[in-house]
């Protein structure tokens, strides 16, 4: 089986929007709520492997969506690129010398926790639960 659940796709498309506003914010962006302003900072050398990291995602995510032969292969490959591109990302942020990392190192954390569950569950999962899901599923509808 050469699918995968939607769910992925989305989830896939999610950790890219989020990179995609990372990278933003890395080029000195502003992002307007109303009540208050998130203020970003220059740090070009963040933003760009950011931008790639959520194009690779991206394109992953749709290739999974649109094209099911291909698709447990595109979403394994973005989701890993993903993970490697976080753990070198991790690794400049604790060795740079910005004053206050707190916030990249918790984003860091949490994307690669969410990266690293959709990686370990594109693995196991389709194959076992949501096969089995998907067979009871058949069976209650006939």
């Amino acid at each position: 089986m050469t699918s995968v659940p939607r769910l992925f796709s989305l989830v896939m498309l999610a950790e890219a929007a989020t990179l995609g506003i990372a990278s933003y914010l890395h080029r000195d962006g502003h992002i307007p709520l109303g009540f208050t302003v998130i203020h970003g900072e220059q740090y070009t050398s963040a933003s760009v492997p950011e931008a790639v990291i959520g194009a690779v995602l991206a394109a992953g995510a749709v290739i999974a969506a649109t094209i099911p032969a291909r698709a447990r292969r595109a979403a394994v490959f973005a989701t890993g690129f993903g993970i490697f591109g976080f753990l070198i990302g991790t690794v400049f942020v604790l060795r740079s010398n910005r004053p206050n990392v707190t916030i990249d190192l918790t984003y860091h954390a949490i994307l690669l926790t969410v990266l690293s569950t959709t990686l370990v569950m594109l693995a196991l999962g389709p194959r076992n639960a949501f096969q089995r899901a998907a067979m009871r599923q058949r069976v209650r509808s006939r």
